[in-house]
């Protein structure tokens, strides 16, 4: 997995001597929100209505964190609404790309050939790991969120009463507690009239 550095690729991988060999996972850039109405998220800014065909998925059949936003998009029913570009399970020098393997396809919205290129036209200039899941918004042209925790929740609570409710009321301190157990939260997870909860892995 590369990264990139003001705009351009490098093929480097994470600096496992420098964290004793374990595996740090680095706060996600993009932590727009989809909100039923449009209003401000718990981060990033506002303006990203929940609107059914105006956003897209990038995922990996090969991330389990990408697996969880095509879990929550069946579930809730999101399919019809929600389309989505599946990368290349391999990832070479190039990081993610747009292949040919079983279950991988093109890119039907920015027509890009590398996921680094996906981020790019959302800033380019961008520094840092270029990962999956990615939530991009057609109509703005840019990344809206590219924490796989933090979309499953705008999935399940922005887009209406579609599919079960994923984070019921009576479930939600129990579901908090796993959450933080299985994937560490990179902000305070907190319950607002316009964001959806968290879910556990």
């Amino acid at each position: 997995m590369g990264l990139l550095v003001d705009g351009v690729w490098h093929d480097q991988w994470y600096d496992t001597k420098e964290t004793g060999g374990r595996f740090v996972r680095k706060d996600a850039a993009f932590r727009h929100w989809v909100t039923a109405d449009g209003a401000a998220g718990p981060s990033g800014e506002g303006g990203f209505p929940a609107q059914a065909g105006r956003y897209h998925l990038y995922v990996s059949l090969a991330c389990p964190w990408a697996h969880r936003t095509l879990i929550v998009r069946a579930l809730k029913g999101l399919e019809d609404a929600i389309t989505v570009s599946v990368v290349d399970p391999h990832m070479g020098h190039e990081g993610w790309v747009f292949g040919d393997s079983p279950g991988a396809g093109p890119d039907t919205v920015t027509g890009a050939t590398r996921l680094y290129e996906v981020y790019l036209k959302a800033d380019p200039h961008y520094t840092g790991r270029v990962t999956v899941p990615v939530l991009w918004d057609k109509l703005r042209g840019t990344i809206v969120s590219n924490e796989s925790a933090e979309i499953i929740r705008m999935l399940n609570g922005a887009f209406g009463d579609r599919g079960p409710d994923l984070y019921p009321d009576d479930l939600a301190a129990e579901i908090d507690a796993l959450n933080a157990r299985v994937y560490p939260p990179t902000l305070e997870m907190q319950r607002t009239p316009h964001s959806a909860p968290a879910l556990a892995a």
